[in-house]
């Protein structure tokens, strides 16, 4: 019959169940006959066939009393692993986990590949630790890809089987435990070198207060202008404004700031103290020409 509900289906599979004991041919004649009884209960219940006509065990039993049938022995009439198996793959519930069904074919490819592993103990990706080396990392993955080819394709085709099901199951156990407690990737740290910048003149990392240049002769030279190769003055300004600091200017009034020697009024006058002080250095005389 057509258009059956869940509710009834899963209903027929549990007087199924209870009335496993009797021949196959008796089994479905009963049936058959009480279905259409069930769809018109289930419609007036909104549903719920056991609301109308108690626990399916309960229906069968009235009803293999009322076709006049005897139970089996107490072993044949006892519910068995099977019979509980088929109820609960009846139960709706289950229905609706069915269509998780993809998620487990794939990770049932992994978990065989990675059980297969740890069976024969072999070593475990340090970078990828979710990954088994089976003779390197890249066969590893292409054995997870081809099981998940072949898992999907058993699932698709209906042709997976309950016990394999069960025992991988199983196997995901100590997969579980092994990955919970693999070890943490090493941590790397690079150094890099990175060179410090020093604002204003610096000469070999070190900062630069002042240039004395001198003549070939040995005279120290005042108010000389110096510039880089690029032709950009080498100033030499102050991180905080000096009013003590000589500073040379332009006849339009524009502060030049890389003359030298660098000179310094004496407090509170605008007179150069000590112009000609320099550092004590051995001048070398140059050769003419």
């Amino acid at each position: 019959m057509t258009g059956v509900s869940a509710e009834v289906t899963a209903y027929l599979a549990a007087v199924r169940a209870a009335l496993a004991d009797l021949p196959p041919t008796e089994r479905d004649d009963l049936l058959a006959e009480v279905e259409p009884s069930l769809v018109e209960a289930a419609a007036e219940s909104g549903g719920n066939v056991a609301a109308r006509l108690g626990p399916p065990e309960e229906f069968a039993a009235e009803l293999r009393a009322a076709a006049g049938l005897h139970g089996g022995s107490p072993a044949a009439s006892a519910p068995t692993i099977r019979d509980a198996l088929s109820r609960i793959a009846a139960d709706p519930r289950v229905s609706e986990l069915r269509r998780l069904a993809p998620l487990w074919w794939l990770a049932r490819a992994y978990v065989a590949v990675a059980a297969f592993a740890l069976a024969i103990g072999a070593p475990w990706s340090r970078t990828y630790v979710v990954l088994p080396h089976l003779g390197s990392g890249a066969i590893a993955l292409l054995v997870i890809a081809a099981a998940a080819v072949v898992s999907i394709w058993l699932g698709l085709t209906g042709r997976s089987r309950s016990l394999v099901e069960l025992a991988l199951v199983v196997a995901a156990v100590p997969v579980a435990v092994h990955l919970a407690h693999r070890p943490v990737p090493p941590t790397r740290v690079y150094y890099a070198q990175i060179a410090a910048f020093t604002p204003g003149l610096t000469y070999d990392g070190a900062p630069v207060g002042n240039v004395y240049p001198y003549s070939k002769n040995g005279k120290l030279l005042h108010d000389v202008l110096l510039y880089t190769g690029a032709g950009a003055p080498v100033d030499l300004r102050p991180g905080v404004p000096d009013p003590e600091r000589r500073v040379v200017h332009t006849r339009s009034g524009k502060a030049v700031y890389n003359a030298f020697p660098v000179r310094y009024f004496e407090p509170g006058t605008n007179r150069v103290a000590h112009p000609n002080a320099a550092p004590k250095v051995r001048i070398p005389r140059l050769r003419a020409g």
